[in-house]
């Protein structure tokens, strides 16, 4: 095997195995607490964590279907603004779309995200982008 594919297999298998860690810190710790700015009463509310595996977006909406952690697949056509999108925790930028996209509307293999949703309105309140911060 040569450097270059070691050093690919390796950084792989760290990336899975740091999900794996982060998937379980998030399950010992039992029901996440929502970000600050989410409004929605606790009872109303709910969140989907994973991996999207189908996605389209245009101005003013985006659409996904996600396989979530929990063994589900949730989808959902959301009216979005860049104040409702965080990208790991913090705000979202207009520049962050390349982090997430491979072009526009093209969501890159293997994108993670966090869904807040409040049943009381039907939409997605906010997307938090989970993306690595390795590569």
């Amino acid at each position: 095997m040569t450097f270059l594919k070691w050093t690919m297999s390796f950084i792989q298998i760290v990336i899975l195995l740091l999900g794996l860690c982060i998937s379980l810190s998030v399950e010992a710790a039992g029901r996440l607490r929502p970000p600050a700015d989410f409004t929605c009463d606790p009872n109303h509310m709910t969140s989907w964590t994973g991996v999207l595996v189908f996605y389209w977006r245009d101005e003013s909406q985006l659409g996904f279907t996600i396989d979530t952690d929990d063994g589900t697949q949730e989808s959902l056509i959301t009216p979005y603004s860049m104040d409702k999108l965080l990208i790991n925790g913090e705000h979202f930028t207009y520049g962050d779309w390349s982090k997430v996209e491979s072009e526009i509307g093209l969501l890159k293999p293997m994108t993670r995200a966090r869904i807040w949703l409040c049943d009381n309105d039907g939409n997605a309140t906010l997307i938090d982008w989970q993306v690595s911060t390795f590569l």
